[in-house]
């Protein structure tokens, strides 16, 4: 009796450990329908638009900002297939980038199949600067405190997933630049779950 309450004893603290080495990938599931990052965002820089049908959206430390993360949603004119999930899964967006990457061949179909949106966010994600880039332009298009109002419409994020509903303009002051200044503008409504990105570069 004391050799198999022993052996029991020991069945058991495997399992324990099994089941906490394999805790962190039951955050998500191995695989997501790839449905689930259909949405429609619109983009222009001055009268140039583009209008997107997928987001993807990440985050990650900002290693030069101590206690701020990036969160990042990425959005592009192609969906998410399921051998794009894996590296989702671990905020990994080259197979994405790739497929954009594959459009150079016709400039217009690249130039207006991908835009980023990135929020500054402290550990209690609460939102300080909001960017947007798309090919070829970039800006910091809520700066400040008015700004930033006017851009989060509606925002929840609790770490995991992510809903967002903003329409505006900024007209970026380019002139440091020596260029005339852009008029950026936004129609977003999403929701989805964002994954953290594993090994985020320095």
């Amino acid at each position: 009796m004391g050799f198999l309450w022993n052996c029991r004893r020991v069945v058991r603290a495997y399992a324990l450990i099994l089941l906490c080495v394999w805790c962190p990938f039951f955050a998500y599931p191995a695989t997501l329908d790839p449905g689930v990052f259909n949405t429609a965002a619109i983009f222009s820089v001055d009268h140039d638009a583009m209008t997107l049908t997928t987001g993807v959206a990440t985050i990650e430390p900002r290693v030069s900002a101590p206690g701020y993360s990036w969160l990042k949603i990425h959005f592009y004119s192609f969906p998410v297939v399921s051998e794009d999930i894996p590296g989702i899964l671990n905020g990994d967006m080259q197979s994405m980038e790739k497929k954009w990457t594959k459009k150079s061949e016709n400039p217009r179909e690249y130039n207006h199949s991908t835009a980023t949106i990135q929020l500054s966010v402290d550990k209690d994600f609460k939102v300080w600067q909001v960017d947007m880039a798309v090919p070829g332009h970039a800006c910091t298009i809520a700066p400040f405190e008015k700004e930033l109002r006017y851009f989060l419409q509606e925002y929840q994020f609790d770490g995991k997933r992510l809903k967002l509903k903003s329409n505006g303009t900024y007209e970026c002051d380019m002139k440091f630049m020596g260029l005339p200044n852009e008029n950026f503008s936004w129609e977003i409504d999403l929701d989805l779950p964002v994954f953290e990105r594993q090994n985020p570069k320095k």
